[in-house]
């Protein structure tokens, strides 16, 4: 009887444990759910929305954010009250093996803090270049570059509504305002420099390590591709009072060895030529690439004087000794982005481009024509 009675109460014992273990793991998985459920997900990220009836006066705009680095600077660029941002490329950087998939690296920024509020907040307008595009300095033969356009678009989904049936790439434009009587309009090209691209001329200079590409001898090279250079003109032929060409690589500067306008002659006379036929006012380029902020100037003969501003990065500087003819003061060579200041009423354009302590460290005034 006592052996039997003592079975009763190691079995009553145990009963209780497992029952306080079940309910200490139990509450466990609710804490646990509880905290995951704060966290924020990629999913529940609702974006601005674009107002194209509304003529902006206030454009921010920058490159290079590095989804593994923290990114403070967004914080700073919406203390200015942009009304629109405009991500000139390395959106995301995917060009590594330790970086793919390239949809991850898109939720990893959509996960960082000071991101996620300006997204709520600014709308903005994105291109890509070679690091959100897949694989470093790639051009046409990009192996990725489907998987690469099926996450840009799912990213930036306002493109998808902007691309001709059956375009390839992600070039595309908005016109902003002009809806009310007597509004100015905006027009913003957003280029794509990778698609189409030719393969870069390579250099192999042991001496400038830092030349890695020089200007292509291929008079069949192209940028942009004839399907988007045709569409490209058709632009330009709108009517608009100021235009932003967004090109993810500089246009204007000719002398560093890396990626560049330059890199293809013929495609960049093709350029200024389409200016001089076409006779836009008031274009002025905004780009991207380099880890540093320039304002660069080119004397156009037959057209007018072209600018082309330059701010990179978001999280991702150089600090290469590079000086070009082109540029107007010194490269900013610090985490910096660019602003865009246009009054409308009477007729002035400032650019700056301020760091991280949001100093204007080199600037621009153009009147517009």
């Amino acid at each position: 009887m006592k052996l039997v009675l003592n079975l009763f109460l190691v079995l009553l014992l145990g009963i209780g444990c497992q029952s306080a273990s079940t309910a200490t793991d139990t509450t466990k998985k609710d804490e646990a759910k509880i905290q995951e459920n704060k966290r924020p997900k990629n999913n529940d990220l609702i974006p601005r929305g674009i107002d194209v009836a509304t003529t902006p006066e206030l454009i921010a705009f920058g490159s290079c954010a590095h989804q593994d680095k923290p990114q403070p600077l967004w914080d700073v660029i919406a203390k200015n009250s942009p009304e629109l941002f405009i991500f000139s490329g390395d959106n995301v950087y995917a060009s590594q093996p330790e970086t793919k998939p390239i949809g991850a690296q898109y939720k990893k920024l959509n996960l960082i803090p000071e991101f996620r509020r300006f997204r709520e907040h600014v709308p903005i307008f994105a291109t890509w270049d070679d690091h959100d595009y897949g694989v470093n300095d790639a051009g046409f033969d990009n192996p990725e570059k489907d998987e690469a356009r099926r996450e840009f678009l799912n990213q930036w989904t306002y493109v998808r509504d902007s691309l001709a049936m059956g375009q390839k790439g992600v070039y595309h434009t908005k016109i902003l305002g002009g809806v009310k009587k007597k509004s100015p309009t905006l027009q913003i090209i957003m280029l794509d420099t990778r698609w189409f691209r030719s393969p870069l001329k390579k250099i192999e200079d042991p001496a400038n390590p830092l030349r890695k590409f020089g200007p292509t001898d291929d008079k069949k090279a192209t940028v942009l591709g004839e399907e988007q250079w045709a569409w490209l003109e058709r632009q330009l032929r709108k009517p608009a009072d100021v235009r932003i060409v967004v090109s993810s690589i500089q246009f204007v500067a000719e002398e560093h060895g890396f990626e560049k306008w330059a890199n293809f002659p013929l495609e960049k006379e093709r350029f200024l030529n389409l200016l001089r036929r076409v006779g836009p006012k008031n274009l002025i380029i905004v780009s991207g690439d380099r880890h540093m902020g320039t304002i660069a100037k080119q004397d156009v003969k037959g057209w007018g004087t072209l600018y082309d501003i330059t701010a990179s990065g978001i999280n991702r500087v150089s600090d290469l000794d590079e000086k070009d003819k082109s540029y107007l003061g010194d490269p900013v060579k610090v985490e910096n982005f660019g602003l865009m200041k246009i009054d409308w009423t009477r007729k002035k354009i400032n650019f700056e481009l301020r760091d991280a302590s949001n100093k204007v460290q080199n600037s621009l005034e153009l009147k517009i024509k």
